[in-house]
């Protein structure tokens, strides 16, 4: 008997009675690729999937096979304790000759004669430059390589870090990348990075965004006549890939549902009560949000903010002990000529899963800001039964899927398979609209039967008991009889 055998046949019992899944009564359908014979497999939901559903618990889920029918599906918990976060790693650096403003400059200075040494990993360990036509000053800057060719991962950023016993400091950068160190390509133009500190204030931005580029090699050329960096540091970022053992990261845009004028954090002070200084936010679900992301809408505009978040919408929406403190931050938005500088993301504080959220500010802005998070994304583990292929439904306000003991089934496969398997991830394919928002809107309320025959006994009752009391009435008034 072989594995998927022997998990359907050990939960035929607890699902024989299992509520079958109505695909028309779903809005979206997803095709689930299924590429080995595996008894149980992974589904990550992304944001489209979010969009689609309407309960908070995620119950306006489910997985079909081709016959329509519900196989068993659950939440789902990897076996690693956290999530994977971006990977951050330090790159080796060099230090280039160019020339400065002052000095001669040409097309020919781009070309670099090296001298390269690598180890046996193919990272370099030691490169001798020179660069062509260079006329030296005494303001001869120094460009920056850095090394990326052992990464295989697509770069999010570049992380310049600094002394820290500098309060103020501000740098711009130009940086090019190239696959053999002659040809290079622009990937950023002008990117800022500062920390200002002023009246308890500080101002921080280390990050200079790379978009998912490719390259093995990066060169920051310094664009202002500002003082050198101290114990200048720079890591890359890369994109973590989910796989079945750690999801990855994944980045949503907040919803804006409008503006109070009142603050629910007792900290920050009192409102006028007129104009907006709180900003109301929701997500399409309740998810376990890491890190949020706050972009001013105005140019140079600065904003201190308080972060409050709860699980789902409430009754009462000015209840402060619904809500719970994630963060205070400083926001920020420069704009200096073509150059925007804006804040880095916030970790937020660890509070469980959050719907809805709110940006508290202390003094108001003219404009809402807008809001995005980083979370780790849910996953559910269904099992193989029936025949594929399968189908993630999504999105209904009448279907809610049943609770299935899946855990039973993982814990027999574990003790065949060995205790560190997991299930396989399924690759999501395109969306298929089933009833789209009709099946969203709720269903109209049931017309109250009358059943004439539960009117007929009440009739009798009652009747019954007005005779009843009608003879006792007449007992009492008779008059009673001498001996």
């Amino acid at each position: 008997m072989n594995i998927r055998c022997l998990a359907a046949f050990s939960l035929l019992l607890l699902f024989a009675t299992a509520p079958a899944a109505t695909p028309d009564d779903y809005a979206y359908a997803w095709p689930l690729q299924t590429t080995s014979d595996s008894a149980a497999w992974q589904v990550e939901l992304t944001p489209e999937i979010y969009a689609a559903i309407s309960t908070a618990d995620l119950r306006d889920l489910e997985v079909v096979d081709a016959a329509g029918e519900a196989v068993p599906l659950a939440p789902y918990r990897t076996q690693t304790s956290s999530v994977s976060h971006d990977n951050v790693v330090s790159l080796p650096m060099f230090t280039l000759p160019v020339t400065s403003a002052g000095g001669t400059a040409n097309s020919e200075d781009e070309a670099i004669r090296l001298h390269i040494e690598r180890g046996p990993d193919g990272k370099l360990r030691r490169l001798d430059a020179d660069v062509g036509n260079l006329v030296p000053t005494q303001a001869t800057k120094s460009d920056l390589l850095l090394d990326a060719s052992a990464l295989h991962e697509p770069l999010a950023g570049l992380l310049v870090d600094w002394s820290a016993d500098e309060a103020n400091v501000s740098a711009q950068f130009a940086i090019s990348g190239s696959d053999d160190l002659q040809q290079w390509h622009a990937l950023v133009a002008n990117a800022t990075v500062l920390r200002l500190t002023q009246d308890g204030n500080v101002l921080n931005r280390h990050e200079i965004a790379l978009n998912g580029a490719r390259t093995a090699y990066l060169r920051l050329r310094r664009l202002d006549d500002g003082p050198a960096l101290p114990l200048l540091a720079i890591r890359a970022r890369t994109v973590a890939r989910s796989t079945a053992t750690q999801p990855a990261r994944l980045w949503i845009a907040a919803t804006l549902d409008g503006s109070d004028t009142q603050h629910l954090d007792s900290i920050l002070p009192a409102s006028d009560g007129q104009h907006p200084i709180a900003y109301r936010y929701h997500l399409p679900a309740a998810l376990a949000v890491e890190t949020i992301k706050v972009e001013l809408a105005d140019d140079n505009s600065l904003a201190r903010l308080n972060l409050l978040s709860r699980y789902r919408s409430g009754a009462n929406d000015r209840d402060p002990s619904a809500w719970a403190q994630r963060g205070s931050f400083v926001a920020f938005h420069l704009r200096e000529g073509n150059a925007v500088v804006g804040n880095d993301e916030f970790p937020v504080f660890a509070a469980g899963r959050a719907r809805d959220w709110r940006i508290e500010l202390a003094t108001p802005l003219a404009h809402a800001p807008s809001m995005s998070a980083a979370y780790e994304p849910d996953r559910f583990v269904f099992l193989a039964q029936g025949n594929g292929p399968y189908r993630l439904l999504a999105g209904s306000a009448r279907a809610r899927r049943g609770d299935y003991p899946v855990d039973t089934a993982l814990a027999q496969l574990r003790a065949k398979l060995g205790a560190d398997w997991q299930p396989p991830l399924a690759i999501l394919g395109s969306r298929a609209v089933l009833q789209g928002n009709r099946a969203l809107e709720a269903a109209p309320p049931a017309p109250i039967q009358r059943d004439w025959k539960t009117w007929l006994l009440w009739a009798v009752l009652v009747a019954a008991a007005a005779l009843i009391g009608g003879l006792a009435l007449s007992l009492m008034r008779e008059p009673k009889r001498k001996d």
